[in-house]
């Protein structure tokens, strides 16, 4: 590669890797499903001097993050459909971006507040500022205002998981709306299933997409985030937050089948029985904020404390 990889996307048969030098390079595969070994395609977005920061996939469109921007390209033409502005300041940088029904979140690095664009005609809906909500937490004494940004975030099971440079983590109920016939969403479901697009290992994948069924929609509802619900988690990081993951949860109610029931058991699990979701943050160290620092043992041979490491913590939530 010409330079750093600082994000990767698989979508139909086709991997995106961001660079660091503004370019995106595709992989495809061949004839006979492998990876081509004839190269990749290079889609250059803007200057070297500036990254490409962050991809998604929004509706059937890749959404490339490149300094105060958004570059809209077509995945399967690999051509570059629109551009808007997603920050006013041109040295700003877009740092995540998640899907959720008719809306996309991103945050912006150095920054505690959240912006809500439409997925579709990439007006600029909702701003979100974290910033009270970590205060409420931490305090004011003592807090240093540049560790309020905004370091993580996902979209899961009607929920914006939001992590910040104090490790305290957010959580935002998103609208919920119930399907009432085939064109038409009443106010509340997060229909753009997460489920589906997290796999565990040995999960099957689609190599090629299907022209005729691939035009699916994520619903029609704007994810707006009522910040009076949220909910601060008590358990977070000594440092910034600096990923979540979503895996899903397996329900120890569930007997596994046997070899002969294996074939009818796939793909068709008890829809009586609740899923679960797990939500899993990592970041340095560990705090309970309703207690703060405690004094642990410290270990002489590496002069660092078991609390200080490396944590991941782990929310099991229904999906």
């Amino acid at each position: 590669m010409s330079d750093a990889v600082l994000s990767i996307l698989h979508y139909k048969g086709r991997v995106f890797s961001a660079l660091a030098n503004g370019s995106i390079a595709v992989f495809h595969r061949d004839a006979n499903g492998g990876w081509s070994e004839a190269g990749y395609h290079l889609i250059t977005v803007g200057r070297a001097t500036s990254s490409v920061r962050s991809l998604s996939i929004v509706g059937d469109l890749l959404w490339a993050a490149y300094r105060n921007c958004i570059i809209v390209i077509d995945p399967k033409e690999l051509i570059v459909k629109k551009v808007f502005a997603a920050h006013p300041r041109r040295d700003s940088q877009v740092r995540h971006m998640q899907w959720v029904g008719d809306g996309v979140w991103i945050s912006i690095r150095l920054d505690s507040t959240l912006r809500l664009y439409h997925a579709y005609n990439y007006e600029h809906l909702q701003d979100i500022d974290t910033e009270p909500y970590v205060t409420k937490m931490l305090g004011t004494n003592n807090l240093d205002y540049s560790y309020l940004r905004i370091t993580a975030l996902l979209a899961i099971c009607r929920r914006l998981w939001i992590g910040t440079g104090t490790g305290v983590i957010i959580s935002v109920p998103l609208p919920e709306c119930k399907l009432s016939n085939e064109n038409r969403v009443e106010t509340n479901v997060e229909t753009h299933s997460h489920i589906e697009n997290v796999r565990g290992p040995g999960g099957l994948i689609r190599v090629y997409g299907d022209v005729a069924n691939e035009k699916l929609t994520p619903g029609s509802f704007i994810p707006y985030c009522d910040m009076s619900r949220a909910q601060l988690s008590f358990h977070g990081h000594k440092d910034s937050v600096k990923f979540f993951l979503a895996v899903p949860g397996v329900n120890t109610d569930i007997s596994l089948p046997t070899p002969a029931e294996s074939l009818d058991y796939i793909g068709k699990p008890d829809k009586s029985v609740a899923l679960k979701m797990l939500v899993v943050s990592g970041g340095d160290g560990y705090i309970d904020f309703r207690m703060g620092e405690e004094e642990d043992v410290i270990d002489l041979a590496n002069a660092m404390r078991a609390r200080d490491m490396s944590h991941l913590i782990v929310w099991e939530v229904s999906s």
